[in-house]
């Protein structure tokens, strides 16, 4: 009985190495997005904002690729400087989640700092590519493919899930 305990042991710490040796390593990236939005919708007693909800368009992502993200007050106070419209840096760092695939968090944009925070509902992606449905050589609306494809995964590989 002893004998199998180990086997299975053995093969369970072999499978957890193997699942771990193939996934990529975290890694940051830096890329070029344009700020499509601000809002700071809560202030203090001080009028300075306590947050910020900044709208986010990937510039050399093909598609429509586009991403919401919260920032602290530090944050928020740093983004205030910028103007609607303006090119930006953006620093990202990729991560392996728990759930099995790759997640990504903006760390800083130009040179606003923002802190990632776990179970941030507030930040989101909008990550699709959408084109025409023709039927019968006639337009008949269209289709928006939310998983990153191979084209977008070359210029944009931050972006990647598996």
């Amino acid at each position: 009985m002893r004998r199998i305990e180990l086997r299975v042991v053995a093969w369970a710490l072999a499978l957890a190495a193997l699942s771990t040796g193939c996934r990529r390593k975290d890694k940051t990236y830096e890329s070029v997005v344009q700020l499509v939005r601000y809002d700071a919708p809560e202030t203090g007693d001080d009028g300075k904002p306590l947050y910020a909800d900044v709208e986010l368009e990937w510039d050399p992502c093909p598609g429509d690729q586009i991403e919401v993200v919260r920032g602290d007050a530090a944050f928020a106070a740093c983004m205030a400087k910028h103007e609607l419209g303006e090119m930006l840096v953006a620093e990202v760092r990729t991560a392996w989640d728990a759930r099995g695939f790759y997640r990504w968090d903006i760390t800083k944009v130009a040179d606003c700092d923002r802190p990632p925070q776990a179970g941030d509902t507030a930040s989101f992606e909008k990550i699709q590519e959408c084109g025409d449905v023709t039927l019968h050589g006639q337009k008949a609306g269209y289709r928006c493919l939310r998983k990153p494809y191979a084209d977008l995964i070359k210029i944009c590989p931050w972006m990647r899930r598996d």
